[in-house]
């Protein structure tokens, strides 16, 4: 082979390379894993949207990232993010059980939990708000269950379903006494979500424990959870979360 044309071979090869790398560093695709839980995540009309997912995608733009959103029921959606790399879930609680499970995005929302109950079932409980005396309907695989086992709710007394949506219907038929949401997602839900309206009482707060984020498969690229992090705290810093939350709760 002619040197010229090694040389030109090499130079070719070279620029094919660089160029490679430069677009999986400016081009990377992020699959991100959610269920429907508005009005943090829903969807609506085929459309994924809500206050998390409103964040998610500013943040992939504010850090050039493809952002590719697909819903799933909750367990599923954790259970792949925990498999595969370039994968997150959200919107996701950060625990201490789960902590080195993650590369953890955020915080991204507060996370305050608590207990809503059917009106007829704290009366006939004449009022205890000891939860075990009470039938909780959950979402399968969230962060709620080992909180109200923590609280002393036994495990006969907990029926899991795939979406938050399943389990409002085990709540409003009255097949389970009480739920855990925050009073964001409860709001949303006894306004756009109950097909009959029934009686509910914060009964108690069930957690303050961690935040939520966006929960980072460890083995990403790991420029994905610098550019990532970075993003979240400029649209922290600038009001843009601020101003995403109060799109979906204003009145």
């Amino acid at each position: 082979m002619p040197i010229s044309f090694a040389v030109r071979v090499c130079a070719l090869g070279l620029l094919s390379l660089a160029a490679s790398h430069n677009t999986r560093a400016n081009g990377i695709e992020l699959n991100a894993l959610t269920n429907e839980w508005p009005p943090y995540n829903y969807q609506e009309q085929g459309q994924i949207k809500g206050i998390a997912t409103d964040i998610l995608r500013a943040a992939c733009q504010e850090a050039a990232l493809r952002c590719n959103v697909q819903m799933l029921p909750w367990a599923r959606a954790y259970n792949t993010a925990l498999t595969q790399a370039n994968t997150l879930v959200f919107t996701t609680a950060r625990r201490p059980e789960r902590e080195a499970l993650f590369s953890w995005i955020g915080p991204i929302l507060p996370r305050s939990t608590w207990v809503w109950a059917r009106q007829d079932a704290v009366k006939r409980a004449q009022g205890s708000k000891t939860l075990a005396d009470y039938r909780f309907g959950v979402v399968r695989g969230e962060a709620s269950i080992p909180d109200l086992q923590a609280a002393g709710v036994p495990a006969q007394h907990i029926t899991a379903d795939n979406s938050n949506a399943a389990v409002l219907k085990l709540l409003s038929r009255g097949w389970v006494d009480a739920m855990v949401d925050t009073e964001i997602g409860m709001a949303w839900s006894i306004k756009t979500e109950l097909a009959s309206p029934i009686e509910l009482t914060k009964l108690a707060k069930l957690s303050e424990q961690g935040a939520y984020y966006f929960a980072l498969n460890p083995q990403s690229e790991p420029q994905m959870a610098e550019k990532l992090q970075a993003a979240v705290d400029k649209l922290r810093r600038s009001g843009a979360i601020d101003d995403i939350v109060k799109r979906y709760t204003a009145r």
